[in-house]
C-alpha cells in the first residue's frame, strides 16, 4: 500500500510539473535575445511580429522569445487579460506577449502571486526568474519585464526607477 501511495504522489508530481511545462531559468537565459545583438526592429523581425511594431519597446517580446525558444507555449485566449498585449508571429502559431502589464497578469494567472515583491535589489539576491518593473515614470513605456539571474537582469534592471517590482521565480 505504501508503495502505491508513493507511486501515486510521484505520478501527481510528474503530471503537475508537465501541465505548465515551464522551462528552466538557465534555458531561458541562454535563449534570451540580447539588446546588443538585436536592435528593436531586428528583434521584431526575429520573432516574426507585425512590422507596424517597429520602433516599439521590445522587453516583453524578448522574454516571450526566450520562453518560446525554450519550448514553452504561451497560451492566451482572445479577450483574456489585455489582448492588445498579445500578437501572433508571422512565422508560425506562436503567441508573443508584447506588453509588461500583460506579462504580469499572465504570470499571476499561471504561477500565482509573485514570490518577491520589493523595491530593494538586495531582496532579489540569489533568486531567479521573470522580473516585472512597474510604476516607473517612464515616458515611452509602462514598465519593464526581464529575466533575472540571481544578481542582475539579462537586459536592464530598473530598481532605482520603479516603485512596483516583483519576481516570479523559476528554477
Amino acid at each position: 500500500m505504501r508503495h502505491q501511495i508513493c507511486l501515486l504522489w510521484a505520478l501527481l508530481f510528474l503530471v503537475s510539473s508537465t501541465v505548465h511545462g515551464w522551462p528552466s531559468i538557465s534555458t531561458m537565459l541562454s535563449n534570451y535575445p540580447l539588446y546588443e545583438s538585436y536592435s528593436t526592429n531586428q528583434m521584431i523581425d526575429l520573432a516574426g511580429l507585425p512590422t507596424w511594431l517597429y520602433g516599439s519597446n521590445t522587453c516583453a517580446m524578448r522574454v516571450s522569445y526566450a520562453m518560446i525558444k525554450s519550448g514553452y507555449t504561451i497560451n492566451i485566449s482572445s479577450g483574456q487579460f489585455n489582448w492588445s498585449g498579445v500578437r501572433a508571429s508571422r512565422k508560425g502559431n506562436e503567441k508573443y506577449i508584447i506588453r509588461v502589464a500583460t506579462w504580469r497578469r499572465y504570470l499571476e494567472s499561471k504561477k500565482g502571486l509573485a514570490d518577491v515583491v520589493s523595491t530593494s535589489q538586495s531582496s532579489y539576491s540569489g533568486k531567479k526568474g521573470i522580473i516585472v518593473f512597474q510604476d516607473c515614470g517612464f515616458v515611452t513605456a509602462t514598465g519593464h519585464v526581464d529575466l533575472y539571474d540571481g544578481s542582475d537582469c539579462k537586459g536592464h534592471c530598473y530598481f532605482s526607477s520603479c516603485n512596483n517590482i516583483r519576481l516570479f521565480e523559476f528554477s
